[in-house]
């Protein structure tokens, strides 16, 4: 593979018509699944083994996705982001408040209504932990959050990417081959974090805009793989970033993410990132029989 650092004069015209042409896309071939290639992240015994260090292929693809997005000084310069829009995930509509750090820090707060009550949860990762905590109906206790769905949440980002310091010095990328989103020709790069666990992304091979990225989790009880397909796309302080987001259930169609607002580099007290103290009032059973003495 013969990739060069600097980027072709139609891969940059493209990407800046991308929000457009992506949409586009989405609407032609939103409902077809998307079925992996052999040899990918998943499919092979020496794709689950972390590599000692990234290859020059996947240094060259994120090389020129930085240069297509904005820049590795702007990318470097984003360092957090709050964001706010709706979710949409097997049919149930949730507003959110995202807010995610270049270290890898993430608070998502989901507000909803199902027959008539208002609902809302917190979920976090303060770089360490990843907890969550009910706000409504009713208050209850943070409580800590372990296996595949807390890793997922840690790990699979919708804007910042682990691509740049601090972030990607947790990471080790591997290329793994061709493969293709939306039917458009992509390289596939798989992603060892700091506690080996493993992610993919798919960069566009016109475009080596980050069009696809996933990792696995848990739904219902069950290990699934969960992908995220950019489809839509704008700039946030000279960095091109989702905009609109499908969410993939083993390749079909689960869910859209779409972005209403997006803030950089607002002033964010890291304490937020913190599971709180239990604040709320246990009631402890008296002992009838000695209240009565």
């Amino acid at each position: 593979m013969n990739l060069s650092i600097c980027i072709k004069k139609s891969a940059i015209i493209a990407c800046l018509i991308i929000s457009c042409h992506f949409s586009n896309l989405n609407a032609q071939g939103a409902q077809a699944q998307l079925p992996r290639e052999k040899n990918t992240t998943e499919d092979t015994n020496t794709s689950n083994i972390r590599p000692q260090k990234t290859d020059q292929t996947s240094e060259k693809i994120i090389e020129n996705f930085l240069e297509v997005s904005g820049g590795e000084s702007s990318y470097a310069n984003l360092r957090s982001v709050k964001a706010t829009g709706t979710v949409v995930e097997a049919g149930r509509s949730k507003t959110f408040e995202l807010i995610e750090t270049q270290k890898g820090q993430r608070r998502l707060t989901y507000s909803w209504k199902h027959l008539g009550r208002n609902y809302k949860t917190i979920h976090a990762f303060d770089g360490v932990h990843i907890w969550q905590k009910e706000l409504l109906p009713k208050e209850k206790h943070p409580e800590q959050l372990e296996g595949l769905s807390a890793k997922h949440f840690a790990g699979q980002r919708w804007l910042i990417q682990p691509v740049v310091i601090p972030l990607k010095a947790s990471f080790t990328f591997k290329y793994q081959g061709k493969s293709k989103v939306s039917g458009r020709p992509a390289y596939l790069i798989a992603g060892f974090g700091k506690n080996n666990e493993r992610s993919w992304f798919y960069f566009d091979q016109e475009t080596f805009l980050l069009t696809r990225w996933g990792g696995k989790t848990t739904l219902a009880g069950i290990e699934e793989y969960i992908d995220y397909r950019a489809t839509e796309f704008a700039k946030v302080e000279g960095v091109l970033l989702p905009k609109k987001v499908d969410i993939l259930a083993e390749d079909s169609p689960f869910g859209t993410i779409t972005f209403e607002t997006v803030t950089a580099n607002l002033e964010v007290d890291s304490t937020i990132f913190y599971m709180p103290q239990n604040k709320i009032p246990t009631l402890r059973q008296v002992n009838r029989s000695n209240s009565m003495n």
